[in-house]
């Protein structure tokens, strides 16, 4: 494999040097996030801290189904533009259908903030954070289309920057703010709020400010949903596959269990960490080559960044796997009863970072439905091998069943490929 990709030494190093940079500011997000994390629990309490994680699962819900799966959609489409002024027009319809679509979850979150504390959540103070919630809504979509705005005209220095570093710069320096000035433990999310608003005002300004020359390519609204709509559909099947496994285990297991197999779960997708990176770099690629018919070229540049991440992910997945005992104690001796499950849940991140970006290239390439239809399918089965699994096994039985599940779903992507398009995407 070693041999196969230092043959393309051009290509690699197209992938390594743009794959590289967002793997490095993925590592400075993630120090920011720790930080955050640390200092509203530290400052503000656990009740605080539990208020503004549970807004933000709620913004980020209602993100997911009203971005009507634009973000991705945007390099569906621009891979067949020709300049970049007929990307920076597509952004203003994508713009303009954001600022339409949105209008409703931000009524009914501001002015049924109260509703949904007190009867859904039975928290009343819940009510000032949803009320914020509603204002972010725009902001949170139109921070991910400025972002695939940047991949798109390969801007990835600008995509990094304003996707990784900005709004947690901001939300940082807004959070030491808010302490000094003994403010309320909302204004927590409210800082949250203003760094992704901030950086979507600096994104628009980098994006226009050299030329205000566009020109709206020749989609109809209605061409731009068609694609997009499956796109967020299959996110959401993503999305509850991947939640299947706690939701269950909250229903059938203790809570003690259930925080063993969370930490085992966020340890494991770790092993997911480099396609992740390499995912920005190749998406617009693949579009690109697809639309100008060269199928030949695509599959060598989905080849490479394969088998580069396999290179990468393997000695990570296998120190996951060999220590999982040690690395589950730096929770507690109690975690260590995960040690099985993490194993389990890596070797399924694993699988899928071996088969390479597979959902990405079939909705590079115009088969969105198919990617939602096999992420349904995937749903579906993991929750009947959670059924029985976790009543016989626990969370061990929860874990095989990610496992199981995670093979099988991967085998069809890359089954599919190989009819649709012609190629394996490892070899």
């Amino acid at each position: 494999m070693l041999k196969k990709i230092l043959n393309d030494i051009d290509l690699i190093n197209f992938i390594l040097k743009k794959g590289g940079l967002i793997f490095l500011f993925r590592m400075i997000s993630m120090a920011l996030t720790f930080f955050t994390t640390w200092y509203i629990s530290t400052h503000y309490g656990g009740s605080d801290f539990g208020r503004f994680s549970l807004a933000l699962t709620v913004l980020q819900i209602i993100f997911l189904f009203f971005a009507l799966g634009l973000p991705s959609v945007f390099l569906a489409f621009t891979g067949s533009f020709t300049n970049d002024e007929l990307k920076k027009g597509l952004l203003i319809k994508a713009t303009k259908i954001v600022l339409v679509v949105s209008v409703f979850p931000v009524l009914v979150t501001f002015f049924g903030a109260d509703l949904i504390a007190q009867g859904i959540f039975e928290k009343e103070s819940l009510a000032v954070y949803f009320r914020i919630v509603a204002f972010a809504v725009p902001f949170m979509i139109l921070h991910e289309i400025i972002c695939y705005y940047f991949i798109s005209v390969s801007r990835h220095l600008s995509y990094g920057i304003l996707l990784f570093v900005l709004p947690n710069i901001v939300f940082t320096l807004f959070l030491i703010l808010t302490h000094c000035f003994d403010l309320p433990g909302y204004f927590t999310f409210l800082d949250y709020t203003l760094g992704i608003a901030i950086t979507v005002l600096v994104g628009f300004f980098m994006a226009f400010y050299q030329s205000r020359e566009f020109s709206l390519p020749d989609l109809s609204y209605k061409d731009i949903l068609r694609k997009s709509i499956p796109m967020m559909v299959g996110s959401m099947f993503l999305l509850l596959l991947n939640w299947t496994d706690i939701l269950m285990l909250g229903r059938m297991e203790t809570e003690e269990n259930i925080g063993i197999y969370n930490a085992a779960f966020k340890i494991g997708y770790l092993a997911l960490f480099f396609i992740a990176s390499m995912n920005v770099v190749v998406m617009p690629k693949i579009s690109e080559l697809f639309h100008q018919d060269n199928i030949p070229e695509m599959k060598k540049v989905i080849n490479r960044a394969t088998q580069i991440v396999i290179v990468l992910t393997l000695p990570l997945a296998l120190f996951i796997m060999i220590f999982s005992k040690e690395i589950l104690s730096i929770y507690g001796e109690d975690f260590v009863a995960g040690s099985t499950c993490l194993i389990f849940i890596t070797a399924g991140a694993l699988f899928n970072a071996m088969t390479g970006n597979v959902d990405q290239i079939l909705n590079m390439t115009n088969q969105q439905n198919l990617v939602k239809n096999i992420f349904f399918i995937g749903f579906v089965l993991n929750v009947v091998l959670n059924l029985f699994l976790i009543s016989a096994y626990g969370i061990q039985g929860a874990a095989l069943s990610s496992l199981i599940t995670n093979v099988i779903v991967n085998v069809i992507f890359v089954y599919k490929i190989k009819k649709n398009l012609g190629f394996y995407t490892f070899i």
